[in-house]
């Protein structure tokens, strides 16, 4: 049985940890203090079906005495830095660290802390409908484990069965790195703009206003993500976008941005993880990015707006 701590216990991570109890995984969560999620358990409803589990551990500080296979971490992006340098207090080096976060460049800072870090890349939707209940509202494709640093990827085998087994279908790639930027490629257009625009992902590949915006974007990023040395899955933006509106944006139609929730909440967004990470790599390499520049300046001003 599989010994699994989840660190932030939002939707993402209390979805993913939904899936592993499924399987029966002891599984713990870290994160704020919450009454409803220690006295009712954990709910999931959505598109896999209802479930529900109280069998879990959870933490509001360091387990100093407890040992894990995996330590899934799903903070936000922009916590990434503090989240790394606090576990290592009392977790070992050692430790299988799996991000399970949006954007680019978390696992260079986990990297500092800790020896065995792995990306997931997950393209479902999870939404905190209450405190301990996660509506998982779309899933594009299966859940991709594997490492941008290189080494053995046969120690991800068994997370990947729980998961399967859970109910999320799951599988260990070598080609990380390419559907990392394929999720850059998907969350730069889509996830800024839906904040911006307050409308749900399909309504911006309707409109011919919206799908230039995107298509600008779109050639940014490829031209950022050619100038670090990386590729993905398509060979071109012509052809990436192909795909887009053919068979990637159709499965998330109804899906709010992630951002447009932070926005709505009051809270810090994942802008510079995101279109913000296109614009610093951008202007190192003296790469125009005026499209990524506006979209990341607008979210700015909106969370600054919406936090004072």
């Amino acid at each position: 049985m599989l010994k699994v701590l989840v660190v932030g216990a939002g939707a993402v991570g209390l979805g993913l940890a939904s899936f592993l109890l499924q399987s029966g995984c002891r599984v713990s969560l870290l994160g704020r203090e919450d009454t409803e999620l220690e006295k009712n358990g954990l709910y999931r409803i959505g598109i896999f079906g209802e479930f529900h589990s109280d069998s879990f551990e959870i933490f509001h500080g360091p387990a100093q005495d407890e040992e894990f296979d995996f330590v899934l971490v799903c903070v936000k992006s922009f916590d990434t830095e503090n989240t790394g340098r606090e576990l290592r207090e009392w977790l070992p080096n050692s430790s299988n660290i799996v991000l399970c976060q949006n954007g680019w460049g978390n696992a260079e800072i986990f990297s500092k802390y800790f020896q065995n870090v792995f990306n997931a890349r997950v393209i479902t939707g999870f939404i905190l409908r209450q405190k301990n209940k996660v509506d998982v509202t779309v899933h594009a494709q299966p859940v991709h484990l594997g490492s941008l640093l290189g080494g053995n990827l046969d120690c991800l085998e068994p997370l990947a069965k729980a998961l399967e087994e859970g109910g999320l279908p799951s599988v260990v790639t070598p080609y990380i790195a390419k559907d990392l930027w394929a999720k850059m490629l998907y969350n730069c257009p889509l996830n800024a703009l839906g904040a911006l625009l307050e409308v749900p992902y399909g309504l911006l590949g309707e409109k011919e206003s919206t799908r230039k915006i995107m298509k600008a974007i779109v050639n940014e990023v490829f031209a950022v993500m050619w100038a670090m040395g990386y590729e993905t899955h398509w060979e071109n933006s012509h052809v990436y976008l192909e795909d887009f509106y053919e068979k990637l944006l159709p499965s998330t139609n109804a899906h709010e941005s992630s951002m447009l929730q932070d926005l709505r909440a009051g809270k810090v967004t994942e802008i510079e993880a995101i279109n913000g990470v296109v614009v610093r790599e951008g202007e190192k390499r003296n790469i125009a990015v005026p499209y990524n520049i506006l979209v990341s300046n607008l979210v700015r001003f909106l969370q600054e707006k919406g936090r004072t």
